[in-house]
């Protein structure tokens, strides 16, 4: 008997727990997907950025890129200016800037860091978190021996 009300009460226990902890984690849900949607972005592109590439005073090639990036719609109407010319000079800079870039092997090319550093420079110039993710729709070179030689529009 005494065995029987002591299940009886283990089972009512869970049953109560089981419960208590649906209640939470739903909650956490519904406290996260409202956090989520009060965020809303933007989705805008870059015009194609070219970049020069000199070595030794001469014009070896360009670095041509088009990137997408997402801003923060509420913490663009509170930010000093709009980030959009912004991002094209820090990605200009980046990339005119690194002579650590190997041209020639692109695919070895850390894109995330470029897109984290990008994201950091453009928000600390407008004084706002208005970037929230940069990128990288095209990033490609053109060495100057392909650009000779072309017919002009």
């Amino acid at each position: 008997m005494i065995r029987a009300v002591v299940i009886g009460l283990a089972a009512t226990v869970a049953a109560i727990a089981a419960e208590v902890g649906t209640d939470k984690v739903l909650a956490l849900r519904q406290g996260h997907s409202t956090a989520a949607v009060a965020r809303a972005t933007e989705a805008r592109k870059t015009h194609e950025i070219n970049v020069p590439r000199i070595k030794d005073g001469v014009i070896k090639g360009y670095a041509v890129m088009l990137l997408s990036y997402t801003v923060d719609l509420s913490a663009l109407r509170t930010a000093a200016m709009a980030p959009d010319s912004i991002l094209v000079d820090e990605a200009f800079r980046y990339v005119y800037d690194d002579d650590t870039i190997d041209f020639d092997h692109l695919d070895r090319f850390d894109l995330a860091r470029m897109s984290k550093a990008l994201i950091r420079a453009v928000n600390a110039r407008v004084k706002a978190d208005v970037v929230v993710d940069v990128g990288v729709q095209e990033f490609t070179y053109a060495p100057i021996s392909d650009t000779h030689g072309r017919p002009g529009p």
